[in-house]
C-alpha cells in the first residue's frame, strides 16, 4: 500500500505521509537511538500537529514509528545531560517546553490521533502514547516510566496519568516497572490490543468509510478497532494487584519506600526486580515522584500539570543526580550511580538543602503539608 510523502519538510528523522480518507501518517525514524525525542524532533512534531488541527483536509492521524522494536524510548537524556554539564540548562529546558506544548496539545487535541506502541514506549514516548485517545499496544511492547534509574522523575503528564492509576500509578512511578500489552490494557494505558500486523491494522483504519459513522470520527475508529481487539492473558501486573495495594499506601513515603524495598524476597520476578530498582534508584527522585503523585491526585487541568512539570524539570536536571545517574546507566554503563543522599531515607532529609519550591501555590503548600518547607 503506497501513501504519498506530504510536501512539505519538517524534520530529516520524521516520515510524514498523507493516505487516503483524510488520514496522515506520522513516523518517528531514529532506530538508532530508538527513536528518542530532543528538542528539534519534538519541535517538528508540535508544527506538524499544529498544521494538521487547522488543516481541514486531515481527517485522522496515525502516529508511530519505522522499526518494531520501538515506538519511542524516550527523550535523548544524554544529550540533555551535556547541556547540563557545559552549563547550557536554558536550552535544556528548552526541550521540555517544547515537548510539554506537544504533549498539551495532544490532550487537547480535536481530531483522533491513533498510536501504535509496539516494542518500547517508555519516558517521553508513554507521554506522547498517553496524550493519544487511541493507544495501539501489540503482546511484544514494553511500557514503563523508568526515570528512577536515571536520577530524573516521571514527567510528560506522569504527575497526573500516575496518579489518576492510584497505587497502581504510585508503584509503578516509583520502580519504573515494565509493563507488558496485559498491564498497560488492564490499567487503560493501552486502549486496544492488537496480535495483527501493523500493515493490515493501518490499512484497516485508512480504509474506514467515515459516511457509515453518523456518531462521528472518533466512533467509527473506535468500532474499527473493537473489532481488531484481541485480550491476552494476564500478566506480572494483575498478578501482583494485591500485593501492590498493600506495599503503596500513599500515606507516608517512608512506609511505602521501605514496604517495597521489603519485596526483594517476593516469589514474582517482577516484584523482586520492581523492589531492586527502587533499591538502586535515586532517593530522590522516589520522593519527587511521590510527592507529584499526591499533587496529581487534586484535579488539576493539563496546563496546570505541565506548567508544575516544566518547573519541576528546571529544578530536577540541575539536581546532581541527574548527570549522574545518566552517567552510570547510559555513558560510563558502571550502573554504580553515587546519589546523593543525606543519612536515612525520609522527605525532610531529602530535600533538606533544596527543596523543589515552584511558582504554584498548591505545590508549595503540599510541600509545606509534608514539612519540607
Amino acid at each position: 500500500m503506497t501513501h504519498s510523502p506530504i510536501s512539505k519538510e519538517y524534520h530529516p528523522d520524521l516520515i510524514i505521509e498523507e493516505a487516503k480518507n483524510g488520514w496522515r501518517i506520522v513516523r518517528l525514524n531514529r532506530p538508532k537511538s530508538l527513536h528518542a525525542l530532543d528538542e528539534s524532533i519534538v519541535s517538528a512534531l508540535l508544527a506538524v500537529f499544529e498544521d494538521f488541527h487547522t488543516d481541514d483536509s486531515v481527517k485522522a492521524i496515525w502516529l508511530d514509528s519505522t522499526t518494531p522494536k520501538a515506538f519511542c524510548a524516550g527523550g535523548d537524556v544524554r544529550k540533555l545531560r551535556q547541556l547540563v554539564i557545559n552549563d547550557e540548562v536554558a536550552t535544556a529546558n528548552k526541550f521540555f517546553e517544547q515537548e510539554y506544548a506537544l504533549d498539551l496539545l495532544l490532550h487537547n487535541y480535536a481530531k483522533p490521533v491513533l498510536v501504535w506502541g509496539e516494542g518500547y514506549v517508555m519516558g517521553g514516548g508513554l507521554g506522547l502514547f498517553m496524550a493519544a485517545p487511541f493507544r495501539l499496544v501489540t503482546p511484544y511492547s514494553r511500557l514503563a516510566m523508568p526515570e528512577i534509574n536515571i536520577g530524573l522523575y516521571p514527567d510528560v503528564g506522569a504527575t497526573r496519568f500516575l496518579a489518576d492509576r492510584g497505587a497502581i500509578g504510585l508503584f509503578t512511578g516509583l520502580t519504573g516497572s515494565i509493563m507488558t500489552a496485559a498491564g498497560a490494557y488492564g490499567i487503560g494505558w493501552a486502549t486496544h490490543i492488537c496480535d495483527a500486523q501493523r500493515a493490515a491494522v493501518l490499512d484497516k483504519v485508512i480504509n474506514i468509510d467515515w459516511n457509515h459513522y453518523p456518531a462521528g470520527d472518533f466512533r467509527a475508529i473506535d468500532d474499527t478497532l473493537n473489532s481488531m481487539h484481541r485480550p491476552v492473558g494476564p500478566g506480572p501486573l494483575q498478578n501482583s494487584l494485591d500485593v501492590i495495594q498493600s506495599v503503596c499506601r500513599g500515606v507516608s513515603f517512608e512506609s511505602d519506600y521501605e514496604s517495597i524495598i521489603g519485596l526483594s524476597d517476593a516469589r514474582s520476578d517482577w516484584l523482586r526486580q520492581a523492589s531492586e530498582n527502587l533499591q538502586k534508584g535515586s532517593p530522590t527522585t522516589a520522593a519527587l515522584t511521590w510527592l507529584l503523585w499526591q499533587w496529581g491526585k487534586q484535579v488539576h487541568s493539563w496546563n496546570e500539570v505541565f506548567e508544575l512539570e516544566t518547573q519541576i524539570s528546571d529544578w530536577k536536571i540541575r539536581h546532581a543526580d541527574f548527570v549522574e545517574g545518566v552517567r552510570a546507566r547510559l555513558v560510563d554503563k558502571d550502573l554504580a550511580p553515587a546519589w546523593q543522599q543525606n543519612g536515612k531515607i525520609n522527605l525532610k532529609n531529602i530535600f533538606v538543602d533544596n527543596p523543589p519550591v515552584t511558582t504554584i501555590e498548591s505545590w508549595n503548600e503540599l510541600l509545606k503539608q509534608y514539612e519540607i518547607i
